[in-house]
């Protein structure tokens, strides 16, 4: 059911946040004031384009020309209503839902959207518009009916970048970098942390990777590059589902690539300051449930392939935050949740 006309554009934005991401809702709202109502519409703007990439309805060529189409839309300009209103109504995908309901509510979020500070304004443009590109790039590897399939890890980490790499980016920038927040850290600080929000970034969607893994290849991608198949002696073009070994070395190496990344993404939560306990909150629940969730799949193994869902419980989701949220303000203690988590996911493998 979609957002009610008659109600307060933010409010009908937080509820399209409810809809399409529960989880991420959690992290959004423990941030306040402009960094809360920023990152909240960000979240949104990506989603969008996220829908436009992942609706099954379109065709490669259609989704080139939206995403192309949505990148032109930032910065918003003078004229930004009459070109949300002209994209909004040129679409035309076939599919139902949150996801759905909320890219044809585009021109809802916009509204709120340019109502944010001017550098969260531009500093979200910036990166949607590097997300959008990336994303149109990678359509174009879409061929007939073929699946697309990711050719190396270089290729892998490339992709990641564009979907999630450049969100950790924004963050970074929305946190610290300008006068959204008010409260600049140490140049230094920043530095440190800005270097290592790309890798978070991978690290979160190269999990999202390996969870959704049979999603993916049913709508015609394989996130897994080539390489990983064919060192395990079989090509995703031919089919492996027979395979389970096989295919739980395959997956192995994916969960190895993405902690190689959340090693990184424990040091970005550690280097920010404890005074910012919101933004640590913010990023440690997601990471935390991400090392988590590779344990599952790394248990799981060669069964992915037969469709078996990867998800943390909800009883798992409340004992993280539960216990992050006393544990914070001390890095020892985060250090020590971790590594207590990255032992499941050690064991998962069998090291």
């Amino acid at each position: 059911m979609g957002c009610a006309n008659g109600e307060n554009d933010f409010t009908a934005c937080e509820k399209h946040l409810d809809r399409v991401s529960r989880t991420f809702a959690v992290n959004i709202r423990v941030l306040r004031g402009d960094v809360y109502r920023s990152m909240l519409l960000a979240y949104l703007l990506f989603r969008i384009a996220d829908t436009i990439e992942d609706e099954p309805s379109l065709e490669a060529a259609a989704k080139i020309d939206y995403l192309a189409a949505y990148e032109d839309l930032f910065p918003p300009g003078r004229d930004w209503r009459g070109k949300v209103d002209r994209f909004t109504a040129s679409l035309a995908v076939g599919g139902d839902g949150a996801d759905i309901e909320l890219l044809l509510d585009t021109p809802r979020v916009f509204r709120e959207f340019v109502r944010l500070p001017a550098d969260a304004v531009s500093t979200i443009s910036e990166r949607i518009r590097e997300t959008a590109r990336g994303m149109a790039s990678f359509q174009r590897k879409a061929t007939g009916n073929s699946a697309v399939v990711l050719e190396d890890r270089k290729e892998l980490e490339r992709y990641c970048y564009y979907v999630a790499g450049t969100v950790g980016l924004m963050i970074t920038s929305l946190f610290f970098g300008g006068s959204t927040t008010g409260r600049r850290v140490p140049e230094k600080v920043f530095e440190r942390l800005n270097a290592r929000s790309v890798p978070f970034g991978l690290g979160l969607q190269m999990t999202n990777i390996a969870k959704d893994f049979q999603g993916d290849r049913e709508r015609g991608w394989c996130y897994v590059p080539r390489s990983f198949f064919l060192d395990a002696g079989i090509d995703p073009r031919d089919g492996f589902a027979e395979d389970g070994r096989a295919a739980g070395l395959v997956l192995g190496r994916l969960v190895g690539a993405a902690m190689e990344n959340l090693d990184e993404a424990i040091r970005y939560v550690l280097d920010i300051p404890r005074r910012f306990v919101r933004y640590r909150l913010f990023c440690l629940w997601p990471l935390l449930m991400a090392v988590e969730t590779l344990a599952l799949v790394g248990r799981s193994g060669g069964r992915l392939t037969e469709g078996e869902p990867v998800k943390i419980g909800r009883n798992d989701v409340r004992r993280i935050i539960m216990i992050s949220s006393c544990a914070v303000f001390s890095n020892h203690l985060v250090e020590m949740l971790y590594d207590r988590s990255r032992r499941k996911v050690n064991i998962a493998a069998g090291n």
